[in-house]
């Protein structure tokens, strides 16, 4: 429990004091008014993060601006939401455990400086998703 909750501070400051976005409870959610981003922390030697559909839902709720925000060791990796949602999260190709309830598995593919997310239920399928600095995601999400 320690060490999850330990990877789960990994580069949150970047969230809360430079993008000055706010944590929604102890969820993987940060916003700031109309801008909604998912930021699991992929902190193991797999690669691997989960989205549950709860937090799916929180952004379905209201017209959001959406980004998903992956804390990938000491790398920001950023795509938007929407798109990622739409292509790599069919309402088919989810897990459901009693601890988690339904979401998505995924693992992050390293091919030299480029990355890749794939769906665990669906392998085959590659999503690409670029690494930012600070700075880039303050001018891409402002």
């Amino acid at each position: 429990m320690a060490a999850k909750a330990n990877s789960q501070m990994i580069n949150k400051h970047v969230l809360e004091n430079d993008l000055d976005l706010r944590q929604l409870s102890r969820s993987i959610i940060f916003t700031k008014g109309n801008l909604f981003v998912l930021s699991p922390s992929a902190q193991n030697e797999y690669n691997w993060f989960d989205l549950r559909r709860p937090n799916l839902e929180r952004y379905q709720e209201k017209p959001y601006r959406g980004f998903l925000l992956v804390r990938f060791f000491d790398k920001l990796l950023v795509t938007e939401l929407e798109p990622f949602v739409r292509e790599m999260m069919p309402d088919d190709k989810f897990v459901f455990t009693k601890t988690i309830g339904p979401h998505w598995k995924f693992r992050i593919v390293v091919k030299g400086n480029n990355y890749s997310i794939y769906n665990q239920q669906n392998s085959k399928k590659l999503y690409p998703i670029r690494e930012c600095s600070v700075q880039e995601l303050k001018i891409l999400i402002r």
